[in-house]
């Protein structure tokens, strides 16, 4: 099963929130995701595999050294599609360059180096942390409308959610050098998101214009 298939699994969403607390032993997990012991077992290995989960001292967690890396390759959807557009005015005076190909090349080594310094923060793995624990919360609420939740439909919500809280965020005064750069990249990554049109966004805002709208 790949790594996509996972996160928009609802057993495996399942068998994740639970270990958002800490460690669990696989009985434990027999009995809190309701899963048969074999079938919950192959999952596990799955998860493992994908880099979701790790074993560890007999029991199963997080594996947050490589699910962050997968968070952000699936979260930044909308950053990496704007990405190339903001190298292409550079390569325009260029006859001799392949525009498209130079400027998404540009484009990958700049989002990789974007997405190394986000998971290497710690403040963004906390806050990373405490947003799942949060929906876990949610989740596990009886009769919750949240209980259809996928991980996939959580990464791909925290994208849009920026356009929202980063405009809000606090301007970081006297902070230390981790949250100015948290702060940093959240504010680029909004950025590139509210610059960027897709052909659709690009006609909605043409009608827009010509509505007199904006």
């Amino acid at each position: 099963m790949s790594v996509e298939a996972l996160l928009a699994n609802r057993k495996a969403t399942r068998v994740f929130f639970e270990l958002l607390p800490g460690r669990a032993r696989l009985d434990r997990l027999v009995r809190s995701c309701r899963l048969p012991k074999s079938e919950l077992s192959r999952l596990l290995q799955r998860m493992q595999r994908a880099g979701l989960v790790e074993s560890t001292r007999g029991g199963f967690a997080v594996d947050w050294n490589r699910f962050l890396p997968i968070f952000l390759h699936h979260a930044m959807s909308i950053y990496a599609a704007a990405m190339p557009w903001k190298f292409i005015p550079r390569y325009l005076e260029k006859p001799d360059a392949d525009l498209v190909e130079t400027s998404c090349a540009r484009a990958e080594r700049e989002l990789a180096r974007v997405k190394v310094r986000l998971a290497s923060n710690d403040l963004f793995g906390d806050l990373l942390r405490q947003y799942l624990s949060n929906l876990a919360a949610e989740v596990a609420a009886p009769e919750d409308f949240m209980q259809d939740l996928r991980l996939s439909d959580a990464i791909a919500e925290f994208e849009y959610a920026l356009l929202k809280l980063v405009p809000a965020m606090k301007k970081p005064r006297l902070a230390d050098d981790q949250t100015r750069e948290l702060h940093r990249l959240l504010r680029e990554w909004h950025t590139q998101i509210q610059s960027y049109d897709t052909p659709l966004g690009a006609a909605l805002r043409q009608a827009f214009h010509r509505q007199g709208l904006v």
